[in-house]
């Protein structure tokens, strides 16, 4: 019989654990091929610490991964035997090595994390204008798209996950009362599910149907994702459901200037408005500036330019990150290679994948555009026809 706990690392610690754990008043320690026996008192047996190991993010448990993401060395801490007092000593030996080399602890037994509060703090945003970070995944239609959704806010950004949600205002259904059961249920009667989640994620909706597929959306705010502890949580939340629903085209963008009351978000004049990928003839096509992130599955990767600006393989499908922190369209234009004489920035995607701007009227929502000049034939949804124009009703 033995006890284990295990210790998660963002760098190697191997410089500073022996040391660290050689320094306290009543512990020796005797190093061994695969990492040091610890021993207490007069030389009593108290633990064994293992070498610390790479890890990857898969096989972090689900409570360590919603804390943050970076964890990338672990190190395994085990009693053998069931001696109270070793066990005593080594919880607070971990404890101490968790506070002094900023790790994370995990006791499986207990399913006890320490320390308990989050890693990520969510810094208060002032009343005014804002930006937000808006993710839309756009799939065929697909089954399961709620609880895959539930599955993977759990692991990576819990903070996403529904916490009240409805086909309309007010939302009258709560996670916390009526169970991830009745937001499956919810989500697959075939209307549009609304629900709110915990700052910095304000709502999201998820759509299924045969004529657009599968569509789902996520509203953050933006300042938040300055932090890398935000940030690669919600990058992990964007990479997993592109691959989870089989995605052919994902976006995280920002939206500039929108109006924060401190509780609420809208849409006042100084907003900018998105350009919409589906219409009510279909599908449009690519939006047509940089956005931050940009998932094309494998209907839209053979299509790109692998070697472009910020673009990375993952299986048949590619990964296009413009930037490391969250930047509006005009930031990651300036930010792209120029060429030639004039010095004109490359294309962030191919220009024939992209909706064509109408007019000057962005202040419509959406903005008036013309459907991209190639879409792939096998996105399993509407498409509009070839020269199809939306237009906006004048507001």
């Amino acid at each position: 019989m033995s006890y284990d706990m295990t210790i998660f690392f963002e760098s190697d610690p191997s410089d500073r654990l022996p040391q660290l754990i050689a320094a306290e008043a009543d512990l020796t320690i005797e190093l061994e091929a695969a990492g040091v026996t610890v021993r207490r008192g007069k030389g009593t047996y108290c633990c064994s610490v293992g070498e610390p190991v790479r890890v990857e993010e898969e096989d972090l448990p689900d409570a360590i991964v919603s804390r943050s993401v970076s964890f990338s060395f672990q190190v395994d801490v085990l009693v053998e035997g069931s001696n109270p007092t070793s066990i005593a000593r080594t919880r607070k030996l971990v404890r101490h090595i968790v506070r002094s080399l900023d790790g994370v602890s995990w006791d499986p037994q207990t399913e006890a994390v320490d320390p308990k509060a989050a890693r990520r703090s969510t810094p208060s945003t002032p009343a005014g204008l804002v930006n937000l970070v808006e993710i839309d995944w756009y799939a065929p239609r697909r089954e399961g798209v709620a609880a895959a959704y539930l599955d993977a806010t759990r692991r990576y950004l819990p903070e996403a996950a529904p916490r009240r949600f409805g086909s309309y205002e007010p939302l009258s259904f709560r996670l916390d009362r009526d169970g991830p059961d009745r937001f499956v249920v919810e989500a697959e009667r075939g209307e549009s599910l609304y629900f709110k989640g915990a700052q910095p994620v304000l709502d999201g909706s998820i759509m299924v149907d045969d004529r657009h597929g599968t569509r789902v959306s996520l509203s953050i705010l933006a300042q938040n994702l300055d932090d890398p502890a935000w940030r690669d949580g919600v990058r992990a939340l964007f990479l997993e459901l592109s691959g989870q629903l089989d995605c052919f085209f994902a976006s995280a963008q920002v939206i500039r200037n929108l109006t924060w009351s401190g509780r609420q978000i809208w849409h006042g004049l100084e907003a900018e408005s998105a350009y919409s990928s589906f219409w009510r003839e279909g599908w449009m096509g690519l939006p047509p500036h940089p956005v931050w992130w940009a998932y094309l599955g494998p209907q839209y990767s053979p299509l790109i330019d692998l070697n472009g600006p910020g673009v990375s393989r993952r299986g048949d499908a590619a990964f296009i990150e413009l930037s490391t922190e969250p930047a509006d369209r005009d930031a990651l234009s300036r930010s792209l290679p120029r060429r030639g004489l004039l010095r004109r920035p490359l294309p962030w995607i191919s220009p024939t994948l992209q909706m064509k701007p109408v007019d000057d009227h962005l202040r419509m929502r959406p903005p008036n555009a013309e459907r991209a000049d190639v879409v792939p034939e096998d996105l399993a949804i509407q498409v509009a026809t070839a020269g199809y124009r939306m237009r906006s009703p004048v507001r």
